[in-house]
């Protein structure tokens, strides 16, 4: 079992990896989106990285991009074609918004700057967060083999595992998606009881075992 006591969230350090933390999910929807296309992206980034400097960064954005923006192109087209796909319309928009974002990215310094959406999303999460004075609300979270329960004492209801897609870790912090478009933002110094080594391996079991 693993017990959370929330606090508040007041450490300047979670600014910059809630940034990180949605980033990372941002890239593991696409992949789940467009798997195939990840494969190509993979191969590329294997081979800039054996010469790594800045021009290769940009040159490895660039191709996500154009690669990226095609797919997204072709799939638009196929979709709004008669009899119409809303399932390849969707994909498509999505691999057209995210192969202009690596074309943006590609002019840029850093190939780990975060992407605008990211970081908007980032700062109304940790707003929210902010505006609760959890000394007082005194919210616990319990993790056990039955699913994810908030209040336990007050039996409220239990999600389980199956309702949980993703968990992504930073060093003060772990980010939970639940129920498709939910996200649980944890503080490792909130965990009282069970180790935090573990957690993130513990959830992913249990994941895969409910999938």
């Amino acid at each position: 079992m693993f017990l959370f006591e929330i606090s508040n969230y007041d450490d300047l350090n979670l600014d910059a990896e809630v940034k990180e933390l949605l980033r990372w999910r941002l890239e593991a929807s696409s992949r789940q989106a467009m798997p195939a296309i990840w494969k190509i992206i993979d191969r590329v980034n294997a081979y800039a990285d054996k010469k790594p400097n800045q021009g290769n960064q940009r040159v490895r954005y660039r191709i996500y991009g154009i690669i990226l923006l095609a797919f997204g192109i072709f799939a638009l087209v196929s979709g709004l074609a008669e009899p119409r796909t809303p399932a390849l319309i969707l994909a498509g928009g999505f691999a057209a918004f995210i192969g202009i974002l690596q074309i943006i990215l590609a002019g840029r310094k850093s190939s780990q700057d975060i992407p605008a959406s990211c970081k908007k999303e980032a700062a109304a999460l940790l707003e929210g967060r902010r505006a609760v004075d959890w000394s007082k609300a005194q919210q616990k979270i319990v993790f056990d083999e039955t699913g994810m329960r908030f209040n336990p004492e007050a039996a409220q209801e239990t999600i389980s595992y199956d309702g949980i897609s993703g968990i992504f870790e930073t060093e003060h912090l772990w980010l939970i998606i639940y129920h498709k478009d939910k996200a649980l933002l944890l503080q490792k110094r909130d965990l009282t009881i069970g180790d935090p080594d573990t957690f993130s391996s513990y959830i992913l079991r249990k994941i895969s075992a409910d999938s």
